[in-house]
């Protein structure tokens, strides 16, 4: 008899721990969705990230092959303003403007149509686009580019302003160089 006396002395539950429990469920949920959108932005910026750099190593790319096929060459006869891309000094032009403009094959050329020997950096989706134009030019009296003394009056130096644009993995991502280079014929 005893025995059922003292089961029947017991208290009873009131639901405490399980509204308790309820509630820790439910922060660790907030936390935890909280997480998760903290590292879907971080992943979205990494890859923003990534094409921006993508579309800069392919605009400083292009840039460079465009500097090497200038030297190259052994006279500015291959400048005609008559190609796409390629702008005389007098006229105004979308080069001036390469940000407003469409690039296009009717105001801009693509890197590979050079004769070098560049490549696309990897994981490019376009190949980057280029507009030259003739800045002046001066005989190498005017400009001294060799050093006090070593003038040679006889050439002449052409400074052409070069403007690239390159895209990343995504084509809406861009990034556009412009650059002076002179060179001596």
């Amino acid at each position: 008899m005893k025995a059922a006396s003292e089961t029947s002395g017991q208290s009873s539950q009131q639901g405490w721990v399980l509204i308790i429990g309820l509630m820790v469920l439910v922060m660790l949920t907030i936390i935890a969705m909280a997480l998760m959108r903290t590292t879907l932005l971080e992943e979205k910026m990494a890859g923003a990230s990534r094409d921006i750099n993508l579309s800069f190593e392919a605009a400083e790319s292009g840039l460079r092959a465009i500097e090497d096929f200038i030297t190259k060459q052994p006279n500015d006869h291959w400048f005609n303003p008559a190609n796409a891309g390629y702008y005389a000094e007098e006229i105004e032009s979308s080069e001036s403007h390469p940000f407003k403009e469409n690039w296009t094959d009717a105001n801009s050329a693509k890197i590979s149509s050079l004769d070098t020997s560049w490549t696309q950096p990897e994981g490019v989706t376009l190949t980057p686009r280029y507009m030259i134009k003739k800045i002046s030019e001066k005989t190498s009296g005017e400009i001294n580019m060799s050093g006090y003394g070593e003038t040679d009056l006889t050439t002449k130096t052409v400074i052409f302003r070069i403007t690239v644009r390159g895209t990343g993995g995504n084509d809406s991502t861009q990034t556009v160089l412009r650059g002076h280079y002179a060179a001596t014929y």
